[in-house]
């Protein structure tokens, strides 16, 4: 959750979940401005580009209609309908399509540890408080 644009972000978060992503491995930052209704899901290796610019928004390419976050966002909505069938169809897009879905939720550092031949998505960094 963040009462500004701001996200804080640990340089550990940064630096872990980028290396994850690096080495194959599929994070993502769940962010919920106080202020709206909005969720927004972000790549794990976007966690710099999160902290330097947070939630701001500007114009999307070329156009000079609509505007979104200038860190591309994955997935954003005013509910949890469809956010972790999304983050699955992501894994899946990026790791290859298992026999089933096993996803990893909580609230440490170490999270997502699944088995089997599914999906396993790691939820590693639910963003902490902006002020």
């Amino acid at each position: 959750m963040t009462k500004t644009n701001r996200v804080n972000i640990s340089a550990g978060q940064v630096a872990w979940n980028y290396a994850y992503s690096q080495s194959g491995g599929v994070s993502f930052f769940l962010v919920h401005p106080l202020s709206s209704p909005n969720l927004y899901l972000f790549d794990g290796s976007q966690g710099r580009g999160l902290v330097e610019h947070g939630l701001r928004t500007g114009r999307s390419g070329s156009s000079s209609v609509g505007t979104q976050t200038i860190v591309p966002c994955l997935w954003s909505g005013d509910d949890w309908s469809g956010l972790v069938v999304d983050m699955l169809e992501i894994a899946r897009g990026r790791v290859g399509v298992g026999s089933g879905p096993e996803v990893g939720v909580g609230s440490g550092p170490e999270v997502g540890v699944g088995s089997g031949s599914g999906v396993v998505v790691g939820v590693g960094s639910v963003v902490a408080l902006g002020e």
